[in-house]
């Protein structure tokens, strides 16, 4: 009798190194929001890393990549790691050419995703997984009817909206209630929790500059997809789930380049954050739920990536 193969989902995944939040990507973060890193010492900005990286649980389940709408994230405050990515990764839906994007296309349905950090794990194959399909289930849209679906075809959704953080801070200190409030609000959507050091990859570049330098508020909005892995066996191959986990995020200082001689003023700040999770121990129901989306939003099947289910 042949011996059947192991239990789990049959992934190509090579281990990587993570996007860092260290000194450099935090002081170019901080010069956005109008501090100058010449005034702050390595020993500050090691501690302040410090501290928000002791604010955040170290959860079970890993990240294979890490997405934001393509555009979205200078190319200047993408990290050197993505270098070493292989090419398919790094954009899920190609940008459409110029132009209306064909009727019943993924293009006109949603924007494209690129690649912005380094999660625990690479694809080898991009093209034999299923980060397309996640991020399609995880599009804002596509994913509130699937949670309005969800006794009737078991999507495993999970959402977290808490209440907005407001008060008046430092505007190192509004970064910092960014940094920890996202990670703590994308990892309790999921079970057991997020991987620590795939929450500080997405900080790596989380807090992006102005279009225009001279606005009196800072208003900038965020958004980051991480596609999920739990209890990946590199020997075999298999994990025990697959999923996805999206924040988003606006963070809004209010005349956030006002200081005094001291450098201590304190700013109007507001922080809405939400996060929305669906894992996944089976791909033929995670390819059913994505076959939905398509049937449900009028994308064509020909026009959209194919969802695998062995």
């Amino acid at each position: 009798m042949p011996i059947p193969p192991p239990a789990g989902i049959l992934l190509d995944l090579a281990p990587a190194t993570p996007s860092k939040l260290d000194a450099t990507t935090l002081c170019q973060q901080l010069e956005n929001i109008g501090l100058s890193c010449a005034q702050i010492t390595n020993q500050n900005l090691q501690q302040y890393i410090s501290e928000v990286e002791t604010q955040l649980a170290d959860g079970a389940v890993q990240s294979f990549m890490i997405t934001a709408p393509s555009g979205t994230v200078a190319p200047d405050t993408l990290p050197a790691e993505l270098d070493a990515v292989e090419e398919p990764s790094l954009l899920l839906m190609t940008a459409p050419a110029p132009g209306e994007p064909p009727v019943g296309s993924l293009a006109a349905a949603m924007p494209p995703n690129q690649t912005v950090a380094v999660g625990n794990w690479t694809e080898n194959d991009a093209a034999q997984g299923w980060a397309p399909n996640l991020a399609v289930i995880q599009f804002q849209s596509h994913f509130n009817w699937l949670m309005s679906q969800a006794g009737a075809i078991g999507f495993p959704g999970v959402v977290d909206a808490p209440p907005a953080y407001t008060g008046n801070y430092p505007n190192a200190q509004a970064i910092q209630t960014l940094f920890v409030n996202v990670g703590v609000t994308a990892s309790s959507t999921v079970v057991k929790g997020i991987d620590r050091d795939t929450m500080t990859a997405v900080f790596s570049n989380a807090i992006q500059p102005l279009a225009d330098a001279n606005l009196t508020n800072y208003d900038e909005p965020g958004s980051r997809a991480i596609m999920l892995v739990e209890n990946y066996n590199q020997t075999t191959g298999y994990a025990d789930a697959i999923g996805v986990v999206s924040v988003d995020w606006r963070l809004q200082i209010t005349d956030w380049q006002r200081k005094t001689k001291e450098g201590g003023d304190t700013h109007p700040t507001v922080l809405n954050i939400s996060a929305r999770s669906a894992l996944y121990s089976d791909v033929t129901l995670l390819c059913q739920h994505y076959s939905a989306v398509l049937k449900q939003f009028g994308i064509d099947p020909n026009q959209a990536p194919k969802c695998r289910t062995v």
